[in-house]
């Protein structure tokens, strides 16, 4: 997707600042910066710090919009000789490659670790979201001991509503309304920051339930390898909003470093 947006000086006028915050609005989704409001911080603070998911309580960076728009319109991954996953992206024709390992010390992400990626929501595709062999091979956990740490237990039969049709819920799906009170703040955080998606929320998804399972455990999740595979999705998706617009500033700045001549946009 190719989105035509004028270049910016340092001094533009407020309607073009409003243009700016409309296309923030339309295009990207900002993410949620997070504050000290919640009851548990200091726990929040803890158990995210133990396998690096502090990196989502402290994003707060301006977006670039032109940045973003070009960096999804040309953007492209492949596996090289050594199995790293490589993302390669052109800003104003000059070409970037990055390895995941360099992609995530950049925006100052996890890039070691557990890794998993799947848009389904029941822990039924656990076992096939995450890589076999190579790299980033992965054990994922059992399904038991997932449930068994992230869910308030059942008592029989669960159902939700929808179109006014009741439906029952499966024993491998979970419902955001079934998560330990202590890890709902969690899920709001890593939806917002991490996954990036809109709309239905009432499930937790099979991601999402790893991501819970690793912080719970303190065992490293690849949190660059799950990103970089929400972006290869999404830039076959025009409609959808372009995630990681904040983090993605992280990146522009890298660029600026090393072709100053680029930072005409910020």
């Amino acid at each position: 997707m190719r989105v035509n947006i004028p270049l910016i000086s340092n001094e533009f006028n407020q309607p073009l600042r409003n243009t700016i915050a409309s296309l923030e609005k339309w295009y990207f989704h900002e993410g949620r910066v997070v504050s000290q409001n919640f009851e548990n911080m200091s726990h929040i603070c803890a158990k995210f710090e133990s396998i690096g998911f502090d990196c989502l309580l402290n994003i707060n960076e301006q977006i670039v919009p032109h940045f973003v728009l070009e960096f999804y319109s040309q953007l492209t991954f492949n596996y090289n000789s050594m199995g790293h996953f490589v993302v390669n992206f052109v800003i104003q024709s000059k070409s970037f490659s990055l390895t995941l390992e360099e992609f995530g010390q950049i925006l100052k992400i996890p890039f070691k670790g557990q890794v998993s990626h799947t848009d389904m929501w029941s822990l039924d595709y656990l076992s096939i979201s995450v890589p076999s062999k190579g790299r980033y091979k992965t054990t994922p956990p059992s399904l038991n001991v997932v449930k068994s740490l992230i869910q308030i237990p059942r008592q029989g039969q669960v159902t939700r509503t929808k179109n006014k049709k009741t439906i029952v819920v499966d024993k491998n799906e979970i419902l955001t309304r079934e998560i330990q009170p202590r890890m709902k703040p969690w899920v709001g955080i890593i939806h917002e920051n991490a996954i990036c998606l809109g709309g239905h929320k009432d499930y937790v998804s099979v991601c999402l339930c790893h991501m819970l399972y690793c912080i719970e455990t303190s065992k490293p999740y690849n949190l660059a390898f799950f990103i970089l595979k929400r972006m290869e999705k999404t830039r076959n998706k025009p409609k959808k909003l372009l995630p990681y617009g904040m983090l993605l500033t992280r990146l522009f700045k890298h660029v600026v470093s090393v072709f100053p001549e680029l930072a005409i946009d910020h």
